[in-house]
C-alpha cells in the first residue's frame, strides 16, 4: 500500500536582482529521508521525491540485484512519519546474489547524515560579515570560462570558491557533482583557506549532500544555478548557511539566511 505525502512544499525566500529585492513565496520539491528494509531488515537509506513508493521499491530491489523479476516481491509495505518514510520490501524468496551486507545507498543516491541531525563541522562556526550580492554575479560570470573540461565535453560539472570580491579562487571539475564538490573541499583544506574569505558557487542543482559537504567545511554561503528541494532548504536553516539559487543574469533568489548578504544599498 502506498502512503500519501506532499511532493511540493511553498517557502518563503527573497530575489536579490541588481534593481532591488523582492519578498517571494516559491514551490519547492520536497525531498525526505526513506530507509529500505528488506523483509524487515535494514538494506539501505537514501533520500528522496515521496510517491510512486512501489515503483521505486520494485526498480531500487531489481537495481540492487535483489530479485530478477516483478513476481519475486510479495509486496511492499510503507510507513510515513516524522518526515522520514520507511519502506520493506517483502520478497517471496531471497537470490543468492542478494546475500549480503546492507549497503548504505544505491550508487550515486548516497544520503548525508544531515538528513537525519546536524552536520559535524570542522570548525566552529564564527560571525561572517555580510556577503555583497555582486560578487556571486561576477563569480557566476567568471564560472563557465574557468571550466575547461566542461567547454570541451559538456559532460562535467563544477564547484568553486570564490573570494569576497568573486573571483575564482579554485574551481574543481568532475563529471559527478559530490566528486566535485569533494575536490574543492579537499584543494581548500590542502591550501589552508578560510572558508570565511569567499563563498561556494555550483553549476548543478543545489543538492543536499553537496551543501553538507561544503557546511562541514565551514563555508557559510552556497550560490547554484539551480533549485533547492525542501531538505536542503531546513538544513541550510538550521546550519546557519546562506543559501542562493537560481544564480545567474544578474539575480539569485535566497532560501535562507538572507542576513549574510549585504542588501543596504538593494
Amino acid at each position: 500500500m502506498g502512503a500519501e505525502v506532499a511532493v511540493l512544499r511553498e517557502a518563503k525566500a527573497l530575489l536579490v536582482a541588481e534593481a532591488g529585492c523582492s519578498a517571494l513565496v516559491e514551490v519547492v520539491a520536497v525531498e525526505m529521508r526513506a530507509d529500505v528494509f528488506v523483509d524487515g531488515a535494514l538494506w539501505m537509506s537514501t533520500a528522496l521525491t515521496p510517491g510512486d513508493w512501489e515503483d521505486y521499491a520494485y526498480g531500487a530491489a531489481f537495481s540492487g540485484d535483489l530479485v530478477a523479476r516483478a513476481d519475486e516481491i510479495d509486496r511492499v509495505d510503507v510507513r510515513v512519519e516524522g518526515g522520514a518514510a520507511a519502506i520493506d520490501v517483502r520478497l517471496r524468496t531471497r537470490r543468492a546474489s542478494a546475500l549480503r551486507a546492507p549497503q548504505p545507498s544505491l550508487p550515486g543516491c548516497s544520503l548525508p547524515a544531515s538528513l537525519g541531525g546536524d552536520v559535524r563541522r570542522e570548525r566552529p562556526r564564527r560571525l561572517f560579515a555580510p556577503l555583497a550580492p555582486e560578487a556571486v554575479w561576477r563569480m557566476g560570470r567568471a564560472l563557465l570560462p574557468a571550466q575547461t573540461m566542461h567547454q570541451a565535453t559538456g559532460a562535467v560539472h563544477a564547484a568553486a570558491f570564490a573570494d569576497r570580491a568573486g573571483a575564482p579562487v579554485f574551481v574543481r571539475e568532475d563529471v559527478g557533482r559530490r566528486n566535485a564538490v569533494d575536490k574543492l573541499v579537499g584543494a581548500m583544506l590542502r591550501a589552508g583557506t578560510d572558508p570565511q574569505d569567499g563563498f561556494a558557487y555550483l553549476s548543478s542543482r543545489c543538492a543536499l549532500e553537496l551543501v553538507a559537504k561544503l557546511a562541514r567545511a565551514g563555508v557559510r554561503v552556497v550560490a547554484a544555478v539551480s533549485a533547492p528541494t525542501s531538505a536542503v532548504i531546513d538544513f541550510a536553516d538550521r546550519e546557519g548557511v546562506a543559501l542562493a539559487a537560481f544564480a545567474r543574469d544578474g539575480r539569485f533568489t535566497v532560501y535562507a539566511h538572507p542576513e549574510l548578504f549585504d542588501l543596504s544599498a538593494k
